[in-house]
């Protein structure tokens, strides 16, 4: 539907784009990422022929920009550009039906049943009906932005051209609008090109993106391929991390700030306490953790970890984690401390009396990623199977474990049976449990 090859151009002399090639598909949303000032806008300019090409070629449907007359060009393709503070006082319906030009014929243009319609319709997808009769001074600027894009659509364009379509818009409406949009891409086949500054809503929406930089492309492909951690920290200069979205298969791009410089934490046992209910770990910050357990499973920050019997020890909350006993048998708990180069572990182990329920906690003093918290995770299972290997266990027991960080220390790249940290969690997972199984015995015997 749309093919740029070998573009360049920009203002008088200056060439903002350079050499820039691309084609986009009939009902594909396409989307341009870069940091401020790499041709974004200026790309879509020279696609809608505000401004003009210096070098290369730009086709659609097949036939050079350039054989398309004004009016020709308006029906197959619109454009949202930028909104501003300055407009003029057309109501909103007024405005919206500007976007009927392309389709009026004759000298003395006449209003069709279908136009009314059109706008009718459109009013009502970008849910601006009700500010018909509203001036555009009067809106706020997530409306303003609503009602140019109805106008836009009113045009009943084949490729519709968006510069930050939602720069104005609250989360609701973010959404809202780019759900309809990739509705129609697939129900009517509206090819959509939109510049975006939120790389993870270009992520979820987009088939495809093109990278700027400097007025040349830097990647083009899937969200997977152009969304590159090290790339797209090279190309805005700043700290980031690819965390991938929880709900679907697409990355996510999360900034990292600054670290706050203050008094480092060390988790120990002094943030233990325990009675005849149950164990309790409360640590003084959040904590990176990943989680097994009967509340509080997952991915997330927590900073209370608990076991009780049976019923709820503390206040539930999305900072705790909970493990159940659903046992009135006494309960045994064992811990360890393990002081390496760079890093410490506190490993915390819980039993009752017939090992119907192990569970394991451990607590890191230093940074990990998610990747890391994981393969700490196998390698505390496969401590724990081969201590208790040999042990008698009732059937159907659920064992709860935890895995948790404090983020600050040294940077521990993983967690595998084969590195330092990975040796020695299970090391500390062979020897904890060996002393809490021998305190079971100890305390029966008496």
């Amino acid at each position: 539907m749309l093919q740029v090859k070998n573009l360049s151009g920009g203002y008088s002399d200056i060439n903002i784009l350079r050499n820039v090639s691309f084609s986009v598909s009939r009902g594909e949303m396409f989307g341009i990422l870069g940091p401020n000032g790499s041709g974004k806008s200026t790309l879509l300019k020279m696609i809608s022929r505000v401004l003009s090409i210096k070098h290369g070629e730009i086709m659609i449907d097949g036939r050079s920009l350039q054989q398309y007359s004004s009016k020709k060009l308006a029906r197959l393709l619109a454009v949202l550009p930028q909104v501003t503070s300055e407009v003029f006082p057309f109501t909103v319906k007024e405005t919206v039906e500007l976007g009927r030009y392309a389709h009026q014929r004759g000298l003395f243009q006449t209003w069709s049943p279908k136009d009314e319609a059109v706008v009718q319709e459109v009013m009502t997808l970008t849910k601006i009906k009700e500010f018909q009769g509203v001036s555009l001074q009067e809106l706020s600027g997530g409306e303003r932005q609503r009602a140019f894009l109805a106008q836009a659509l009113a045009q009943e364009p084949d490729i519709l051209l968006l510069d930050e379509p939602t720069n104005h818009l609250d989360l609701s409406h973010q959404k809202g609008l780019l759900d309809q949009l990739k509705r129609w891409t697939r129900q009517r086949g509206l090819t959509v090109v939109t510049v975006f500054h939120d790389l993870n809503l270009a992520s979820l929406y987009c088939d495809r993106l093109l990278l700027l930089n400097e007025g040349e492309v830097v990647c083009l492909g899937t969200p997977e391929n152009v969304l590159n951690e090290t790339l797209i920290q090279q190309v805005y200069k700043t700290v980031l991390e690819n965390h991938p979205h929880p709900e679907v298969p697409k990355p996510n791009m999360v900034l990292i700030p600054e670290p706050e410089w203050g008094e480092r934490t060390t988790l120990d046992e002094n943030y233990l306490s325990r009675n005849d209910e149950g164990v309790m770990f409360h640590s003084p910050i959040p904590l990176k953790t990943i989680a097994s357990a009967s509340r509080g499973s997952g991915l997330g920050w927590k900073e209370k970890f608990v076991i009780s019997k049976g019923r709820l020890f503390i206040e539930k909350n999305e900072k705790t984690v909970e493990m159940q006993t659903h046992s009135a048998d006494q309960i045994y708990t064992q811990y360890a401390a393990y002081d390496e180069e760079g890093f410490s572990i506190l490993i915390i182990l819980t039993a009752d009396c017939h090992l119907n329920y192990f569970h394991t906690w451990l607590f890191i003093n230093g940074q990990v990623s998610e990747n890391t918290l994981i393969e700490s995770l196998a390698s505390a299972l496969e401590g724990k199977q081969t201590a208790l290997k040999e042990k008698l266990r009732p059937n159907g027991w659920e064992d709860g474990i935890v895995v948790a960080a404090t983020q600050k220390g040294e940077n521990l790249t993983t967690g595998r049976p084969s590195s330092k940290l990975g040796q020695t969690i299970l090391k500390g997972m062979q020897d904890c449990s060996e002393k809490l199984c021998n305190s079971i015995k100890s305390s029966l015997s008496n």
